[in-house]
This record gives structure tokens, C-alpha cells and sequence, in this order.
């Protein structure tokens, strides 16, 4: 009996120390892994038909009619300051502050897990540093953990 309390306490103390798990979905923007927090995704979609929207932002590509709801789409690269030399091919739908957005990407890597305790303070000083939040080793590779609060302010 002794045992078993003493096997449940030590797993108590694991847990605690541990860390607090976070998932992302990992997309790839050119040559960059980029997490987004999958609180934030509502889902993913294969590219759409975009409509344009005369006299809009650049970055800004067009609505998009998803189940009868409008959504305007960004590019995600050109938002953030990447230089666009693909075309990107999917969407992935947050939401924001300012609500939905259809976010334009060059691919779905995937999800991954991490330990809160192992995010990093973002180190860089690149065109689109102002938009990370942390930077983590992931099962992709080296990603940049993206802030859509900073990405889309009100």
C-alpha cells in the first residue's frame, strides 16, 4: 500500500515538473518552419477560389466563401516581410482578434508538441522577428513560434 502512494507521488512530482504541454501546427512559409498554436486554428483548407477586393492592402489577397462565410485571406509571408518566391497552396483558417482569417501558406508540416519550458526568447533580429514570440526545436526542425496578436493588431 505504502508503495502505490509512494509510485503516485513521485508521478505527482513529474507532472509538476514537467511543464505545461503546447501544441502547434507547423507550416512552412519558403525555407521557414513556423508554429502557430493550435488554440488559433480552426482548420486547414486546400487553396480556394480567392475573389479580390479592389483597393485593399497588398497582403491582402481576397475573400474567400467557406460554407457561405466570408473570409479575407492574407499571405502570411508578404504580411510578415518574406520575400514570396512560391506560390503558396494552402490555407489555414484563425482566429484573431479581429476574427476569422484565411492565413496563405506554402505547406502543412503538421502538429507537434512542446514543453512550455522549452520554448526560447526569440533570438533573431530577421525582417519578420517582430511577429515570433519564441523559437523552439521541433520534430520539423528549428521553428519560429508566430503571434497572430502581433501579426493582426485591432
Amino acid at each position: 500500500m505504502a508503495e502505490i502512494q509512494l509510485k503516485s507521488m513521485a508521478e505527482d512530482i513529474l507532472k509538476e515538473k514537467k511543464g505545461k504541454i503546447l501544441e502547434f501546427l507547423v507550416v512552412k512559409l519558403e525555407d521557414e518552419i513556423i508554429g502557430i498554436s493550435l488554440k488559433e486554428v480552426l482548420e486547414i483548407s486546400k487553396l480556394l477560389e480567392i475573389f479580390e477586393v479592389p483597393l485593399s492592402e497588398s497582403y491582402i489577397k481576397g475573400v474567400i466563401n467557406l460554407r457561405g462565410e466570408i473570409i479575407p485571406v492574407v499571405s502570411l509571408k508578404e504580411k510578415i516581410g518574406l520575400e514570396e518566391k512560391t506560390a503558396s497552396n494552402r490555407l489555414v483558417i484563425v482566429e484573431t482578434k479581429l476574427g476569422k482569417i484565411a492565413l496563405l501558406v506554402d505547406a502543412v508540416l503538421g502538429v507537434t508538441k512542446i514543453e512550455e519550458d522549452a520554448l526560447e526568447q526569440n533570438p533573431m533580429t530577421s525582417i519578420y522577428s517582430d511577429y515570433i514570440s519564441n523559437v523552439a526545436l521541433s520534430n520539423f526542425g528549428f521553428m519560429s513560434i508566430l503571434d497572430l496578436s502581433k501579426v493582426f493588431k485591432e
